[in-house]
């Protein structure tokens, strides 16, 4: 009998094998490829890069000359420029400037930010049209500001520029103040809604809106141009004296700002361009602002006499800048573009700026350009 059972019993199991093959099959689920996390496109860039192609795209340099010859184009090659400013200097007709910019845009592999500051008003560096010299002073409503803004930035996006150094936001009342005649007026909240308004339609023209001027100057200030501006405010004034910006980037999305050379020796003994406490933790943090932080022209006067300006760039790019402003408006300081751009490479290489700092602020300034389609990623990529 037991040599009986055991043919039966593996008859009885191939049997059951046929008719419900499937049981005694091992269970897997088909390979899903994008069960695979992938690097935001910027990281990949990012990845691609030296370390100074990174640093290039710190800096935002101006130059001499209504086009790009030959030592300007190697000098914006041979630093992997991020971005240039435009002055009237470098301006004179609307095909001129569109043959500029489309020259400075076939110098390096990675679009430059081509900026401009173009408030309209008394500061404008294009003057053919209204749209484009219309005072923030002028402008009476919130509609009429993303109106203007809207035209003006598509103006500016056919003449190959992207990013304007504008609006100036602050809250300025005192008619004889340096910038009374470049900002909006009326009380707090129309010259937000204004501000608003005009970063929106910006934005709506693919054009970078850059608000400034962080922290915010105060109605006596002077011109930082040519002294450094001092705000006595106690730390218990800091909420409602920054709220034109606080308000800002709680109301809008603001993916670039500009901070001003404005001292607060109440809150930090150094100027708010290298203040770890006025930007780092007190904007960054607190604010939590996740754009891009732009310093306004650091050959401006007011930062003079404070420290070499190798050592300066160093500190405002550790303290939360993550560009660079230096427009080469005098001769004062004629090789400083290229000094600290050498400076900044040899500091990363050396490991005196963290690798991993310098990361973050090129991720974020990539993801910018991606956002207002300035590059083609995929382009991109295979000439890096």
């Amino acid at each position: 009998m037991k040599n009986f059972y055991k043919p039966f019993l593996t008859f009885l199991f191939l049997l059951t094998f046929l008719i419900f093959p499937q049981s005694f099959l091992p269970s897997y689920k088909p390979f899903d490829p994008t069960s695979i996390p992938l690097k935001p496109i910027e990281e990949v860039i990012l990845n691609k890069m030296t370390i100074e192609q990174k640093v290039g795209q710190l800096f935002i340099f101006g130059f001499d000359g209504t086009t790009i010859n030959t030592q300007t184009k190697q000098f914006f090659q041979d630093t992997h420029l991020g971005g240039v400013l435009l002055l009237g200097k470098n301006i004179t007709t609307e095909k001129q400037l569109k043959q500029l910019t489309n020259q400075i845009q076939n110098t390096n592999p990675i679009p430059l930010l081509i900026s401009i500051d173009q408030e309209g008003g008394s500061v404008a560096r294009i003057k053919w049209s209204k749209t484009l010299t219309k005072s923030q002073t002028s402008i009476s409503t919130p509609q009429e500001a993303y109106n203007i803004a809207l035209l003006r930035g598509e103006i500016l996006k056919n003449l190959g520029i992207n990013m304007n150094l504008a609006p100036v936001v602050e809250y300025i009342t005192n008619t004889n103040s340096f910038l009374s005649d470049r900002v909006y007026k009326g009380s707090r909240e129309e010259v937000l809604q204004k501000s608003i308004s005009s970063i929106e339609g910006y934005t709506q023209a693919e054009i970078i809106p850059v608000p400034k001027h962080y922290p915010g100057h105060a109605n006596s200030s002077p011109d930082s141009h040519y002294n450094l501006p001092v705000v006595n405010i106690k730390g218990n004034q800091w909420n409602e004296y920054i709220e034109p910006f606080s308000k800002l980037l709680e109301q809008t999305k603001v993916n670039a700002l500009m901070v001003g050379h404005i001292q607060y020796p109440n809150i930090d003994s150094k100027p708010s361009t290298i203040s770890n406490e006025i930007l780092n933790e007190r904007l960054i943090d607190n604010l939590n602002y996740e754009g891009i932080v732009i310093s306004d022209d650091m050959e401006m006067d007011a930062l003079d006499n404070i420290e070499k300006h190798t050592v300066i760039a160093k500190q405002a790019l550790l303290a939360g800048n993550d560009i660079l402003i230096y427009s080469k408006f005098s001769n004062k300081y004629p090789t400083i573009q290229k000094d600290v751009y050498k400076y900044i490479v040899e500091e990363v290489k050396n490991e005196n700026i963290d690798l991993e700092i310098l990361n973050r602020k090129v991720v974020k300034i990539l993801k910018v350009k991606i956002e207002y389609n300035l590059l083609n990623p995929d382009k991109l990529l295979s000439d890096l």
